[in-house]
């Protein structure tokens, strides 16, 4: 069900693919999004004309500590427009958010200013429902155009995202465009 008055998408979990797919549609409707591209300014006016890796670091520790992790509902999936986050953020507020919602933020900041982010989901543990693997993390990449190396941005791991990834036993990438 969308509740087009805060834009939240509430569903039942039916998997990554499903939300990834949420989270993509989201941060590309919100790439455009005035509210998203005065945030991505106000981020980056400190940074070098097109050092483009600096920009998504920037992004990164901005959205790190201008947001707080919460879970979702026990049973329910929820999405938030990153273009609603972000005008939570230009008035002042701190919105709390999970790995799918931190993703989709940093995707859409990343689209803003012209880079190409990737979701990537992870599975810490070797554990299946109906023959598919269970993933339980997101969260948002994307590679430096000079260098073509990725740039892993993750809120939730934050300091510990080299520690995160050593625990990695299954990864799949999915390109937001």
């Amino acid at each position: 069900m969308l509740d087009s008055a805060d834009k939240v998408l509430k569903f039942d979990y039916r998997g990554a693919p499903q939300t990834v797919g949420v989270m993509g549609k989201a941060a590309l409707e919100s790439q455009g999004n005035i509210a998203i591209r005065r945030l991505a300014e106000e981020i980056c006016q400190q940074v070098a004309s097109k050092d483009y890796g600096s920009e998504y670091l920037a992004i990164y520790y901005f959205v790190l500590g201008h947001t707080r992790y919460m879970r979702d509902p026990r049973t329910v999936e929820l999405v938030k427009a990153p273009y609603i986050v972000a005008t939570d953020i230009l008035a002042g507020k701190t919105p709390s958010l999970d790995c799918d919602d931190l993703a989709a933020l940093i995707a859409a900041l990343i689209l803003a200013v012209g880079g190409e982010p990737e979701f990537v989901t992870v599975a810490f543990r070797n554990q299946f429902y109906n023959g598919e693997r269970q993933y339980s993390h997101v969260f948002c990449r994307c590679r430096e155009p000079r260098t073509m190396k990725y740039v892993v941005l993750d809120p939730v791991s934050a300091e510990k995202t080299k520690e995160m990834l050593s625990r990695v036993v299954a990864a799949k990438v999915y390109p937001v465009v």
